[in-house]
């Protein structure tokens, strides 16, 4: 990569505004356009193509040196600045092919078509809609196909079936007034229990909720993206994942790390740290949850005897002062647990950056 262009991407910056950072092959940073910018590395993957992430705002550009640009900006005209990027790097602009209809579910999902196909897709798909966006993803690469191949034999006039990558289809369901499910979770726990009964894959859903128009599909995809994110955060052995559960953590996640830890150490009792840390006793507590506080349902599923579970819990609420079987307990150790995931998770995100 050469002086020359990073000189330009520079007088770019001043003529345009346009803010870039360039990564080398090795995933160190070879220039800023500006301080104090910085990028999920994670992000920066190896690409063949132009890639737009409308969550973090940047828009990743392949080089033909082995670099990865990164723009900061999403939409059609940054995607016209990645591809005079490339140009002055020596790289070729992408062929141009006619995109497949699954191609252009995908990218439409992702916010990556262009207006005018975008608007054609639209119309397409044009008149009265519910659908409750699904997206399934396999612990196991190679089943995938046979996920794939069952949603088609599940597949009715209007579903819509988008494959994405090695692991994750995207699954939207089209149902109406006469529709038996009484929403997209509902839906979700008979495809689950249908799906596990005949394959007997690993798999979870994340159900990002009903769309009621065509042009609202993006949204509750990324809806999705984030259930699955928080849900895996949240609860590592879960099998279901509802954007609609992890609001409150979606809300607080947008709260500086600071803040959240001070919320938490007003919340935690004396042996609190060691409950949170320990897996048993967490895994316990969030099947009690799950099965709405019914110490029956819970020693059912878990397979245990009540009074080891009664145990358990009143473990939980000796070190923590929260009574699970109360409901209004129950909100606050939940929100406890949010706290203490995000306080973590933001721990472990800073110092990346910090080593970046």
């Amino acid at each position: 990569m050469t002086q020359l262009f990073f000189e330009t991407l520079k007088k770019i910056k001043d003529a345009t505004g346009l803010d870039t950072a360039v990564f080398a092959p090795d995933g160190t940073v070879a220039f800023r356009s500006s301080g104090g910018l910085t990028v999920d590395t994670e992000r920066v993957k190896e690409t063949a193509r132009v890639v737009q992430y409308p969550d973090c705002g940047i828009t990743v550009v392949p080089l033909a040196s082995g670099h990865k640009a990164v723009l900061f900006g999403c939409g059609e005209e940054y995607r016209n600045y990645a591809e005079f990027i490339k140009a002055l790097c020596g790289g070729a602009a992408e062929p141009v092919r006619e995109l497949t209809h699954a191609e252009k579910l995908k990218m439409y999902l992702l916010g990556e078509l262009g207006e005018k196909e975008a608007e054609e897709l639209a119309r397409k798909y044009s008149g009265p809609f519910d659908g409750y966006v699904l997206t399934l993803v396999t612990d196991l690469k190679s089943k995938l196909d046979e996920l794939r191949n069952f949603l088609e034999t599940m597949r009715e006039s209007g579903d819509i079936i988008v494959p994405f990558d090695d692991r994750s289809v995207a699954f939207i369901k089209r149902c109406g007034e006469e529709d038996e499910y009484q929403s997209a979770t509902d839906f979700a726990f008979t495809l689950y229990d249908n799906i596990k009964e005949e394959l007997r894959v690993d798999f979870v859903i994340n159900v990002g909720g009903t769309a009621h128009s065509f042009s609202e599909l993006g949204l509750y995809f990324g809806h999705c993206a984030l259930a699955y994110e928080f849900g895996k955060m949240l609860s590592p052995n879960g099998k279901i994942y509802s954007y609609k559960e992890y609001i409150m953590m979606k809300l607080l996640s947008e709260v500086p790390r600071e803040s959240l830890a001070r919320y938490l150490d007003t919340m935690l009792d004396r042996d609190s740290t060691d409950i949170l840390d320990d897996s048993e006793l967490m895994n316990t507590a969030e099947e009690f949850l799950k099965n709405s506080l019914n110490i029956s349902e819970t020693s059912r599923s878990m397979y245990m005897h009540r009074n080891t579970l009664i145990y358990r819990l009143d473990k939980i609420e000796k070190a923590t002062g929260l009574n699970l079987r109360h409901f209004n307990d129950a909100v606050a150790f939940r929100l406890l647990t949010i706290l203490n995931k995000l306080v973590k998770n933001k721990q472990g995100t800073d110092k990346r950056k910090d080593v970046n």
